[in-house]
């Protein structure tokens, strides 16, 4: 096929283009007195304190988060550091909209869902650029490279092509700011996770600056047979030419090498209702300590060069992404009597394998410029976005020997070897996409926005299980936004609609099927009272039809097609100050998701789709004593909604409160610690379920982790 080199001159030639327009820049002779140099990122720069910081992800184009005409929540690494977070989707537990740890606690796996549809797999973007994974392709993203965590709720094709109809998470990652200084930290949890790292900065004053930043963490706890590793390391320059015009570069490695944690893949009897033995104990793991084998890694290289071009700002974003991923593992499949165990009932084990090897290249280059029209201004965007993903991955499983549940007997040597792989092939998805974007400015605060953007998506499946099987597809879609919003004083009410589309995971079954498509309808009301105050309502309908739901399998997505899906709701989230001393953050969910469409059985239509949580919510309180500098105390409360287990609704999974406390101090300019608590009253939850194939499967939920951390800066 000749479509792929094309594509892939096509990507590296507008990446060459905008670095044709970096020459002028580079061959400057009267350099320019610039002084210390000072960073901006438009954007992407360090939240602090702010409430309505300028967001990129809403827009594409740096818009305070009052003027998106859509629900869009920023968390700042000055916030979320306080609370240590192990991952990212515990940052994304105080987000309104947002279901995250759906899994529990999985250390290698960021999961949400977002509206009630699952977003890890298309709904995950850094800096702007997606980070696509199907199967067990995926990046994973840890918080120790990030400046803070971004989530535009809805639709987002009309910016960023096919994507999920649940919205994007957009993890910015930290780059140079001009300061200077090294930060030692170290941190230690009741689960026995240990955690080391060493940041810093610097300049030469005037055109070039850079940090760098490296950690090791001791993954253990939560069940896991044998303590683990994982190491992240990454480094950022920026330089800035005479002309203004300006070159950044990122590169971060992350390496994993761990045994996987308990509580996973467990029967609903015995760990929702109580089985004839009675309950699972608490991170049961149904693995063997012979096999299990977890390794990642990674390396992902980005590039951002901004300058102006004959009075239109460019920005011209550039990837390339690595994930080389080994697994092997055992878990539950269910009892050997069936469903509902007898006494004596042993747990099945399936015994799996896997490699896999993605590759991702992306480059968006949009161009911006505003203007006035008479009374009216306007802000365009252009652009244009290409990405190519590659998974090389084959997957087996093997025969293996069942596992008492009560008494469980890990010494017993079970079979290693695997069948021959029952998936063993080559994907490929290439996406081309052209969009355009106004923002239009009038009269006493009324602001319009209109979005469009045309994508291109070619998908080809190699089967080398069955002798080079291939299929090819090649999808087109116009997707858009319609929004008004209109500044009053302090409150800024907006209605927007939006629609989108999502092609089928890259296998030969779905590949047959077309693409997602739907859209949205969102109100909303966005009040600043003060500076140190935001308050948001919306209220959303989306429809997503042609739908093709996953089942996690042991990592495997099995899928099977809906049909139609509707996700209909009201969010309200607060980052409201109470006075000097007292803050509250509030995050509360209610949503009616339902299967409207499913011809292979029309008795689920009506019902709620396994695993999604309709109610849920987070408050917490934040008190800075003045008679006592630096400190801060909080507490709050977090509260998961029921859920189903099955699209039938016959296996529900109960609702939970969890309670959190923390502490952090901010000892003098060279000394903090941070000391917290999650789920402190220790509950005993179950994170969610899912049947597939008849075999239920649920996630336990993190029991309470007690941390300490310190960091010595200078």
């Amino acid at each position: 096929m000749t479509t792929r080199p094309s594509f892939l001159r096509l990507l590296a030639g507008t990446t060459a283009l905008s670095c044709a327009f970096a020459l002028p820049a580079m061959a400057q002779e009267e350099p320019v007195e610039l002084g210390t140099i000072t960073l901006e990122y438009e954007g992407a720069e360090a939240v602090g304190n702010a409430v309505n910081p300028n967001t990129l992800s809403g827009m594409k184009t740096a818009t305070s988060l009052t003027e998106v005409p859509q629900s869009v929540s920023v968390v700042g690494r000055d916030f979320f550091a306080k609370e240590q977070p192990r991952k990212v989707d515990q940052i994304l537990n105080g987000i309104a909209g947002v279901q995250s740890q759906l899994y529990g606690y999985d250390s290698d796996t960021n999961w949400f869902y977002i509206r009630g549809f699952n977003s890890f797999d298309t709904g995950a973007f850094m800096d702007g650029l997606s980070l696509f994974s199907y199967s067990f392709g995926t990046f994973y993203i840890d918080p120790f490279l990030l400046e803070r965590v971004e989530v535009l709720k809805g639709p987002a094709s009309m910016l960023y092509g096919a994507s999920s109809p649940g919205g994007v998470v957009n993890y910015v990652s930290r780059l140079p700011d001009g300061s200077t200084g090294t930060a030692l930290s170290f941190s230690v949890d009741s689960e026995g996770q240990a955690r080391a790292s060493v940041e810093g900065s610097g300049s030469d004053g005037d055109t070039l600056a850079w940090t760098y930043g490296i950690q090791a963490t001791r993954q253990d706890g939560h069940g896991m047979f044998d303590a683990g590793f994982e190491g992240v390391a990454y480094g950022a320059v920026t330089k800035s030419f005479d002309d203004g015009s300006r070159l950044t570069f990122h590169l971060s490695y992350t390496k994993m090498d761990e045994d996987h944690v308990g509580g996973q893949f467990l029967p609903y009897y015995g760990t929702v209702e109580a089985a004839p033995f009675g309950y699972l104990a608490d991170y049961f793991n149904a693995g063997s300590p012979g096999l299990d084998e977890y390794k990642r890694d990674q390396l992902i290289a980005t590039g951002i060069y901004r300058r102006d071009v004959a009075g239109w700002a460019m920005v011209d974003t550039f990837r390339v992404g690595y994930s080389d991923l080994k697994e092997h593992f055992l878990y539950p499949w269910g009892y050997t009597t069936g469903q509902i165990p007898t006494p004596t009932a042993d747990l099945n084990l399936v015994n799996f394998a896997h490699q896999s090897k993605a590759t991702i290249l992306q480059n968006d280059l949009r161009f911006t410029r505003e203007f006035d029209n008479g009374a009216v201004r306007h802000k365009l965007l252009f652009g244009l976005d290409m990405r190519q993903y590659r998974l090389d991955q084959w997957q087996a499983v093997g025969s293996s020997i069942p596992l008492d549940p009560v008494n469980p007997d890990y010494s017993v040597v079970q079979p290693p070897g695997l069948f021959a792989p029952y998936i063993d092939n080559i994907s490929t998805q290439k996406q081309l996409g052209l969009y355009a974007q106004d923002q239009i400015e009038w009269g006493d605060g009324w602001i319009a926005t209109l979005n469009g953007r045309y994508d291109i998506v070619w998908s080809d499946v190699g089967d080398r299980v069955t002798g080079g099987t291939d299929l090819s597809r090649r999808d087109t879609a116009f997707t858009g936004r319609v929004a008004l919003a209109k500044k009053m004083g302090d409150v800024t009410p907006y209605v927007t609609f939006g629609t989108y589309f999502n092609p089928q995971t890259l296998s030969v079954s779905s590949l047959l099927a077309d693409p997602e498509t739907g859209y949205q309808a969102e109100i909303g009301l966005k009040w600043q009272p003060n500076e140190s105050s935001l308050i948001t309502v919306s209220a959303f309908d989306i429809t997503r039809k042609d739908v093709s739901q996953s089942y996690v399998n042991g990592g495997v997505f099995d899928s099977r097609t809906l049909g139609k899906l509707r996700s209909k709701g009201i969010e309200i989230e607060a980052n409201y100050a109470l006075n000097d001393e007292w803050r509250m953050k509030l995050a509360a969910t209610k949503m009616s998701v339902e299967i409207e469409e499913f011809g292979a059985d029309p008795s689920i239509i009506g019902k709620v789709p396994q695993s999604v949580a309709e109610s849920f919510g987070n408050l917490q309180l934040l008190w800075t004593p003045a008679a006592v500098e630096g400190l801060e105390l909080r507490a709050g409360t977090r509260y998961l909604g029921s859920s189903w287990a099955d699209n039938a609704n016959t296996l529900k999974v109960g609702d939970a409160w969890l309670l959190d406390i923390g502490a952090s101090w901010a000892i003098n300019d060279q000394w903090s610690a941070d000391f917290n608590v999650t789920n402190l009253a220790d509950e005993k939850y179950v994170s969610s379920c899912q049947t597939s194939w008849g075999v239920s499967s649920c996630w336990q939920g993190e029991g309470r982790v007690v941390s300490l951390g310190v960091t010595s800066r200078f």
